[in-house]
């Protein structure tokens, strides 16, 4: 799905002018992707609200970062890329209020949402695909870190390793669930 030759030309312009600070550029930029940002998101997420927050977010750093656009040979793979981050950002976050509603003691007050429990299910099953296909020492530190909330010196300390290798480990284990958590959301944005 390839824009007309005309539309790319413009498009093209709109992101040189948006390194330089253009705020009309800025606009026609948010215009034309604004619904393709917005679509993935909602797609993967189910809910109006955070795929509109993902889509506020992603423009809000294109307008923050724009003087790197210069350096950036393909905007629109810049922008997806960077949908792409902040919708992996929103699964962990998510996975992180799951586990901490494990352990807050009103727990019967939370509303019944089924929709929301679905895709947070979904999220879930996902992020435990991912953990089962870590190294054990990676899938070890990882948890200790991400649903324990232990310091990398306190694992190290269990776990009988250096500081160091504790770091190693989770780095390696955060870029295998990015990449893996990936796969299922590049598709969306193609």
């Amino acid at each position: 799905m390839s824009a007309h030759p005309e539309e790319q030309f413009a498009m093209e312009q709109a992101w040189q002018m948006l390194a330089d600070g253009s705020e009309y550029a800025f606009t026609q930029i948010f215009d034309h992707y604004r619904d393709k940002v917005y679509s993935v998101a909602w797609h993967f997420l189910r809910s109006s609200a955070p795929a509109e927050e993902i889509v506020q977010d992603v423009f809000l750093k294109i307008w923050l970062k724009r003087q790197d656009l210069r350096t950036v040979r393909h905007p629109e793979n810049y922008l997806f890329i960077l949908a792409r981050n902040l919708l992996l950002d929103h699964l962990k976050s998510m996975s992180h209020e799951t586990a901490a509603r494990k352990h807050w003691p009103f727990s019967s007050t939370v509303i019944d949402d089924s929709d929301h429990r679905l895709r947070q299910s979904e999220c879930e099953e996902l992020l435990s695909e991912a953990l089962e296909q870590l190294p054990q020492r990676q899938k070890e530190v990882y948890l200790m870190a991400r649903t324990q909330g232990l310091s990398h010196e306190i694992i190290a300390g269990e776990l009988q390793l250096s500081r160091l290798t504790v770091k190693k480990h989770m780095a390696e284990a955060l870029k295998f669930l990015r990449k893996y958590l990936s796969q299922y959301l590049t598709g969306l944005f193609l």
